[in-house]
């Protein structure tokens, strides 16, 4: 990925819970042309197990597409249910999108 290459970016707020469930879902639709992804989740204050379910379904769905995906969370409390729930070493989380671009650019050179 050089500078001119896409990153889609997908942003998600406030609180990602089992009411939004049909939103988040339909949000985490990754591009079929392997076009790398910046999960912005930086506005999140809160996520259930509903949220992470879709999260990890995401990830997962993208790496067997051999399609990197970054997550970028600045909210601590929303970085220690990543970690509580043992997904610390699942997600590729960042906590300033220049970070997670910059881990996006090294991973499409692969």
């Amino acid at each position: 990925m050089n500078d001119a290459e896409p990153v889609k970016v997908i942003r998600l707020s406030g609180e990602l819970e089992i009411g939004r469930k049909d939103e988040i879902r339909a949000a985490l639709c990754a591009p079929a042309d392997g076009t790398p992804v910046l999960l912005d989740l930086s506005g999140a204050t809160y996520a259930d197990s509903i949220a992470l379910t879709e999260l990890l379904r995401f990830c997962s769905e993208a790496q067997r597409e051999r399609r990197p995906v970054a997550l970028v969370i600045e909210t601590p409390q929303f970085a220690r249910l990543i970690q509580y729930a043992g997904l610390a070493n699942v997600f590729k989380v960042f906590s300033q999108a220049a970070e997670a671009l910059a881990y996006l650019k090294e991973s499409s050179r692969k």
